[in-house]
């Protein structure tokens, strides 16, 4: 079968009589979500419909693969991987990506990053889930969850525990709380495998139950920023995003947001959590996306 392409676009034979259109910034779009560089991903869908031009005839969407993947393979064959993948059936889903670390240390900007890579729509915060037991659950009667986490220990109650620093007693009682919230919406998650990204201060590894971080469908990953003097700058500079107020707040608690960290990179050490120091932007973006995939290629393979 010729060529016709009278009505200005290059067609792909998905079966006998049935075609479809390739689109230059779908494959673009696609190709950024398995971790190619988007100026890169543009000049390999370049590469790609000029083949596909300058085709005798028209090309079964299986050939189209074949010349996508083979010119993946020339960048890094474990991309190629990927593109199959994710163009295939996902057998992998649902992939529940959980992102965790102390305030300032760029978890909300990574997970929408990962959300436009992977194209998951579905992204939860867990200060959600802590303001929705707020307006439920009196302060009277849970005064930590009424509290910032690295504020929540002004509201305990006197303890008998000497070991551990109040800061960190008040953070991990305000996430057994809160994290009830988000083991229930990691089920939901699980059930209608819809792929989903939870981000947040209080995904606290020690707490989260045992089954959620064995699931093979839930990946965890542990953000810190290792300078202090950058981590102050980006508090400063959240704080310019909220009201002077919680500004205020955030940098007069900002040694126990640090002392929260230390804690949290303890716990992550403990139980094998992988952990992406985010000083660098898109070099923590392409460390993520490698955990990622490197857990839905698993899946795919088992």
């Amino acid at each position: 079968m010729t060529i016709d392409n009278s009505d200005g676009f290059l067609k792909i034979r998905k079966k006998k009589d049935e075609f479809e259109y390739f689109s230059k910034g779908i494959l673009s779009s696609s190709l950024y979500s398995i971790g190619i560089d988007a100026n890169l991903a543009l000049e390999v869908a370049n590469k790609v419909e000029d083949e596909i031009s300058s085709a005798s005839k028209i090309l079964s969407k299986d050939n189209l693969i074949k010349i996508i993947t083979a010119e993946i393979e020339k960048i890094d064959k474990r991309l190629a991987q990927r593109y199959v993948i994710f163009e295939g059936e996902q057998k992998y889903k649902p992939i529940i990506v959980l992102l965790a670390g102390v305030p300032g240390v760029g978890k909300s900007t990574l997970a929408v990053d990962l959300s436009k890579r992977l194209e998951i729509t579905n992204i939860i915060g867990t200060d959600m889930v802590r303001e929705i037991l707020r307006q439920t659950i009196s302060s009277k009667l849970i005064p930590e969850l009424h509290g910032s986490s690295y504020e929540a220990h002004r509201y305990l109650k006197p303890t008998i525990n000497p070991i551990l620093r109040k800061s960190i007693i008040g953070y991990e009682e305000q996430c057994r709380y809160v994290i009830v919230g988000v083991e229930a919406t990691i089920q939901s998650a699980l059930f209608s495998r819809e792929n989903t990204i939870i981000e947040g201060v209080h995904l606290a590894p020690n707490i989260l139950s045992r089954l959620i971080l064995e699931e093979p469908h839930i990946v965890m990953i542990m953000f810190y920023l290792e300078d202090e003097e950058e981590h102050l700058r980006r508090i400063q500079f959240r704080g310019t995003k909220v009201q002077k107020r919680e500004a205020d707040r955030y940098l007069d608690s900002f040694q126990e947001i640090r002392n929260i960290q230390t804690y949290l990179m303890e716990e992550a050490t403990k139980l094998n959590i992988p952990t992406i120091e985010t000083s660098d932007n898109k070099i923590a973006t392409e460390q993520m996306l490698d955990i990622v995939w490197k857990r839905i290629l698993d899946l795919e393979n088992k």
